[in-house]
């Protein structure tokens, strides 16, 4: 049985993709210096302080921890981007226009957030499911629909990006059949 046989579009492009990550990045790191100069390495320390911005400015500043999640948030950033860009060339395939690899990260990222949060929180964490101020007697049906909207994040998050790639798809697809 060959290899060859479970090489999809899929398969061939993800591992494009992190082929084209790890060149980049493994020439950035080549030719990085104290004061960068190079101007590969400025676009790369930009990126990744954009990245550890958005995460300050999401996240409560409080707490350390969450500065373990930027080279994650990096590395989902750089292969959305990258993988989209890779799409725009003719013939080739958007990775992230695949369901399955859109859940994929959406489901690493709750399952990331949930231990993180459990770990800082505690059993404090559980209070997400029920708001202050809610009156005891439909406590358990606010903890029911809060707990099936938290969940459903995944799903939305996944369904999101894989719609907007396929939708992005179907446009340019019917535009180049004007042409």
């Amino acid at each position: 049985m060959s290899v060859f046989v479970f090489l999809s579009n899929l398969n061939l492009f993800t591992l494009v993709v992190f082929l084209i990550i790890a060149l980049i990045m493994r020439y950035v790191s080549l030719y990085s210096y104290v004061v960068p100069s190079a101007p590969a390495q400025i676009l790369a320390e930009g990126s990744v302080s954009f990245v550890a911005g958005l995460i300050g400015e999401n996240t409560a500043a409080k707490h350390k921890i969450l500065h373990v999640f930027v080279p994650y948030v990096y590395v989902v950033f750089s292969f959305i981007l990258v993988s989209n860009f890779a799409g725009m060339v003719p013939y080739s395939f958007t990775v992230t226009s695949s369901l399955a690899v859109t859940f994929a990260i959406a489901a690493a990222s709750f399952i990331g957030v949930n231990i993180v949060g459990a770990r800082i929180h505690k059993l404090g964490f559980l209070a997400i499911f029920l708001p202050p101020g809610c009156p005891i007697f439909i406590s358990p049906f606010i903890i029911l629909i809060e707990t099936v909207s938290y969940i459903a994040r995944v799903l939305s998050l996944s369904i999101r990006l894989f719609a907007n790639m396929m939708a992005g798809h179907t446009l340019l697809k019917i535009l180049a059949g004007f042409a």
